[in-house]
């Protein structure tokens, strides 16, 4: 087998599994890798055609990965949610529920108190969502922190937890806390500036509002 055969396979891989992604930045990426391998297959065999529409694509997934980063496009905006019988809370989270409860298997929404409910809107969609109530230390601790699949790349928490004043009460909230045993939630907890609270226990994480 010849390097442009393995070139071959390994660009039509690509673009096979970067379909299989549920988050939209890694299939981009992926999918940018095989297109600019099928355009170097298409350009060391002639194959022009071949060649121009993948460096086309290319270029197409350059530009909305580089709208995905910080400080670029898409609007974002939190709808804070007054009720937790919400009938779209609700059904949002029956919809999500077994997504969730990978992240979160203790969660319960009938367990809270209280609690104060914010969806993490993108370009007007609900892409995420936010549940956490008062603790009696100035802390509001966060029961779930969610984003959907397809929009996991931190800007939404990272917009979160920037912008959180604009639509909930301050009330001298110093700090979010939150627990955790599950290995991917804490290296998300890590990536947003959530540093262990171990004299508060063991599995328990606080980032400074």
């Amino acid at each position: 087998m010849t390097w442009i055969e393995i070139l071959g396979y390994a660009a039509s891989l690509l673009v096979a599994v970067s379909l299989s992604m549920k988050s939209l930045a890694r299939l981009r990426a992926l999918n940018l890798l095989g297109s600019v391998a099928f355009a170097v297959y298409g350009l060391v065999l002639g194959v022009y055609p071949v060649m121009v529409v993948n460096a086309y694509i290319a270029v197409i997934n350059v530009v909305f990965l580089m709208r995905m980063q910080p400080g670029h496009s898409e609007a974002f905006s939190l709808l804070a949610i007054g009720r937790a019988d919400n009938g779209y809370l609700r059904r949002f989270l029956e919809f999500h529920a077994r997504d969730i409860a990978r992240y979160f298997p203790d969660f319960d929404p009938d367990r809270l108190a209280a609690p104060r409910v914010v969806f993490i809107l993108r370009d007007m969609l609900p892409v995420g969502l936010v549940i956490g109530h008062r603790d009696d230390q100035r802390n509001l601790i966060v029961d779930l922190d969610y984003v959907i699949p397809s929009h996991r790349d931190f800007r939404c928490a990272e917009y979160f937890y920037r912008a959180w004043r604009s639509v909930m009460d301050d009330d001298g909230i110093e700090g979010f806390l939150t627990r955790s045993e599950v290995d991917a939630h804490r290296r998300y907890l890590k990536k947003l500036n959530f540093q262990p609270a171990r004299d508060i226990g063991e599995h328990w994480y606080l980032r400074p509002a």
